[in-house]
This record gives C-alpha cells, sequence and structure tokens, in this order.
C-alpha cells in the first residue's frame, strides 16, 4: 500500500512546483523532500516528477497520483468530521470558500445563526472567486463551496458534488446620476459608446456576452473585483456598469443611480459540498445560508425541517431544473 504521508509530500510539490518550496512549506529539508519522493516512485516503480526549468512538474503518473491522494484526503476529512460530531453538533468544522460578495452580503447572517445554534462548531472561511473555491472543494482544503455562475452558461458539474442553490441574482446597469439616460429605461445597446467599468473575470465574460446580444462589444476601460471602487467610478462619471443585485444591496454610492434596463440575466448562487451524506455541522451552514438567502429568488425549495432542494452537480437532468431537486433528509437542508 503506498505512503499517504508520501502522497501528500507529492502534493504539496505538485501545488509549489518545486521540492525547495515543498520542503519550506512543510518544515523539511529539501533532501527529505527529494528522498521521500524517491521512495514514492520507488513503490509506483515509475517516475512521478522531472525537472522543469528550475522547478519540477508532475508527470502523467504524478498528476493521476495526486488527484488520488486529493480524493482520499478529502474522505479522511470527512471521517474527521463525522467521527468529531458524534456527540451532535457540540464539536465538528466547516471550512468554507466563498466569492467576496457572498462572503460579505450571506456570510455574516448565517454564521450568526450558526453559532447561536451550535457555539462548538469551528468555522473557517477562505476569500475565493468560484474556481478557487471548486480547486480547494476538491483538494479537500474546503468542505463548502460558494460559487455562482451565470444563467446562460452550462453550471460548474462535477459528480464528486451536490448543489445546493441559495438564490438567483438579478444584474442590474448602474449609470452617473447626471447621465443623460438616468431615468430610463434603458436598452443596452443605448450604452453602446460609454467607457465600462467591470468586476471579476466571470463579470466581464457575462457583460460581453450580453453587450455582443445588443449587438456591440463593450470598451471595458476598469476591471477590479472591488464593487466599491466600481461605484465609485461610475458616481464620478468615468464609466458605467452593470453589478449584481447583492452588490447593490451592500452599498449604494451618492451620485449613482439603478434605471430600469433591459433583463441582463440573473446570477445562480449555490454552495457546493462532497456527495454523499454530510455531516452535522456542514448541514447546519447550509440550512443557515437557505435562511439568509434574498427572498423569492431561490430556484429550488430551502431551509427549514424539510431540508434544502438540491441537485446533483454532474446529474443527467441538468443542475438549472430545480423542479426535479433531489430532496435529501436528516435535516441536512439549507
Amino acid at each position: 500500500m503506498l505512503d499517504l504521508h508520501r502522497g501528500r509530500i507529492l502534493r504539496e510539490v505538485a501545488r509549489l512546483g518545486s521540492m525547495t518550496a515543498a520542503a519550506r512549506s512543510l518544515a523539511y529539508t529539501q533532501p527529505a523532500v527529494s528522498h521521500h519522493i524517491a521512495r514514492l516512485e520507488a513503490e509506483v516503480g515509475t517516475p512521478l516528477v522531472v525537472r522543469h526549468g528550475r522547478g519540477v512538474r508532475l508527470t502523467e503518473a504524478g498528476r493521476i497520483l495526486v488527484e488520488h491522494v486529493e480524493d482520499v484526503l478529502a474522505r479522511m476529512g470527512d471521517a474527521e468530521e463525522q467521527i468529531a460530531a458524534i456527540a451532535g453538533l457540540r464539536a465538528g468544522r466547516v471550512r468554507i470558500a466563498v466569492f467576496p460578495t457572498a462572503a460579505a452580503a450571506l456570510l455574516p447572517a448565517a454564521l450568526a445563526g450558526l453559532r447561536a445554534r451550535a457555539p462548538g462548531v469551528a468555522v473557517t472561511l477562505m476569500d475565493a472567486e468560484p474556481p478557487q473555491a471548486l480547486a480547494a472543494l476538491r483538494a479537500g482544503e474546503a468542505d463548502v463551496a460558494v460559487v455562482f455562475n451565470h444563467e446562460h452558461l452550462p453550471p460548474d458539474r462535477d459528480s464528486r458534488f451536490r448543489e445546493v442553490e441559495l438564490c438567483r441574482d438579478p444584474i442590474r446597469i448602474a449609470l452617473p446620476s447626471a447621465h443623460p439616460l438616468a431615468a430610463g429605461p434603458v436598452r443596452l445597446a443605448d450604452l453602446a459608446e460609454e467607457t465600462w467599468a467591470s468586476g471579476c473575470a466571470r463579470c466581464r465574460e457575462h457583460l460581453t456576452w450580453a453587450c455582443g446580444r445588443a449587438g456591440f462589444v463593450p470598451r471595458i476601460a476598469f476591471a477590479t473585483d472591488d464593487h466599491v471602487a466600481v461605484q465609485r467610478l461610475v458616481a464620478h462619471g468615468l464609466a458605467v456598469t452593470a453589478l449584481p443585485g447583492l452588490a447593490l444591496g451592500l452599498h449604494s454610492e451618492p451620485g449613482v443611480t439603478v434605471p430600469p434596463a433591459p433583463d441582463l440575466g440573473r446570477r445562480r448562487i449555490a454552495a457546493l459540498v462532497p456527495a454523499g451524506p454530510r455531516p452535522p455541522a456542514v448541514a447546519a451552514l447550509l440550512d443557515e445560508l437557505a435562511a439568509v438567502a434574498p427572498p423569492g429568488t431561490t430556484g429550488g425549495g430551502a431551509g427549514g425541517a424539510g431540508g434544502a432542494g438540491t441537485v446533483e452537480a454532474g446529474g443527467a437532468e441538468g443542475a438549472d431544473d430545480v423542479k426535479d431537486a433531489v430532496r435529501t433528509g436528516g435535516g441536512a437542508g439549507r
């Protein structure tokens, strides 16, 4: 049987791209790391890393082994969580990876509810955009990933996870208050000659898609993940923008108006968790997230004793079809 400890070391080498960096991260010496990798290669009978520039990269065999190591570590984490939860919610932990807007708009109230319900549960937060949050979930470094995807795109699919939809967040146009079209209504094509500010990579992709449907390519001069900065650029007349409703609810900058505008679609905000039984602490957090989601925007039934609506992230019926959402019991709803 392969040595899982050495598998952890290989995973760190893969993550950092060098033996030296992995040794520093693990508080080992570089020769010790090299020795463990050599022993692991002897056990599997094939090279796992090759030199690449000033570091190393995984061979195909190394990549496959790291994927399995991550799966094993994730399962070990699940076992630790479930054992710790034998005494109910008096113990346990939840590691959550969440994008910044949801961290500000949804998480504080959800964590306050969780603390009141289960003060012994420890929570750690990782600020991460959806791709990074999904990577943390796959690597077993997070128990819950709160992510978003725009409705015109297929959901992120991975049969190892289950998805719990929290809400649908509308995208709105924001203009300087002195803009000639500030009173609305506004057609997206009316803004073809404007300078735009936009947020994260997914938000920019959605804006480009929406503008393309309206017959133009937006001239994006300002790109920042900071929604307050975006609104201040708009307030000073430097740009127009499209922002999600959650962001506008968190901050309303003087000098910015949100006029009636054509439907720019919505983004689906969801929590992803590993498939299978949910540890009580994770289930409790999902309940609290569902309870604080904006009312009237959820795609599936959520919250309460009946449990949250969930869909298989890799299911054949499609995660958007919330009418066919799979109900899960055990009080695990979110």
